[in-house]
């Protein structure tokens, strides 16, 4: 069985430097476009069309929408299965547990201050909506680390890093929100 703590050594130190939620509503750069991409390619979505959100309310109105497209939840869920299992034949269920349990737990303790410190320097103290994304981001880096503990890191070549680029877009500091209509929303 593998060390979880090694596997994912380096993830308490990226959380801690992410630029978390401090680049919202700007344009994203072309490697950032290239992690969309490359997100959307590992669940399985390709050709779609990319919007740029630039306010706290537009994200809040577009995470709002009921009818998100089914094929972008079926394909992170089928992922993660996927990767869930093949961490845990590499680590064993309860070490697997143990190390995503507190990687999960000091995600959520930076990424919701972050998240209202951000909003709040827009003019926006919606608590609701600074839950959301920082549950968004905490997800982000849970699937990260799944992703890594299955041995899909983009330093061995593998393919598949789904869920490692959706995790670099809140490191630099953007909020991938959803799929509608065969478009993706960054914020």
């Amino acid at each position: 069985m593998t060390d979880p703590v090694a596997v994912l050594a380096d993830f308490p130190q990226r959380l801690r430097m992410a630029s978390w939620f401090s680049f919202v509503g700007t344009p994203l750069s072309e490697s950032e476009r290239e992690d969309v991409a490359e997100y959307m390619q590992g669940i399985g979505l390709n050709d779609l069309s990319l919007v740029e959100l630039e306010t706290w309310r537009a994200a809040e109105d577009r995470i709002k929408q009921t009818d998100w497209d089914a094929s972008w939840w079926k394909g992170e869920e089928d992922l993660r299965k996927t990767l869930l299992e093949q961490a845990t034949a590499k680590i064993g269920d309860t070490a697997l547990t143990r190390a995503l349990t507190n990687l999960s737990e000091k995600a959520s303790d930076i990424v919701h201050g972050a998240a209202a410190i951000a909003a709040s320097r827009n003019g926006v103290a919606d608590q609701g909506l600074t839950r959301s994304a920082a549950g968004a981001a905490t997800m982000a880096a849970y699937q990260a680390a799944v992703e890594k503990a299955a041995g899909i890191d983009a330093s061995n070549g593998n393919n598949g890093h789904a869920f490692a680029a959706k995790f670099r877009l809140f490191e630099a500091g953007h909020w991938p929100l959803c799929v509608h209509g065969g478009t993706i929303y960054v914020f």
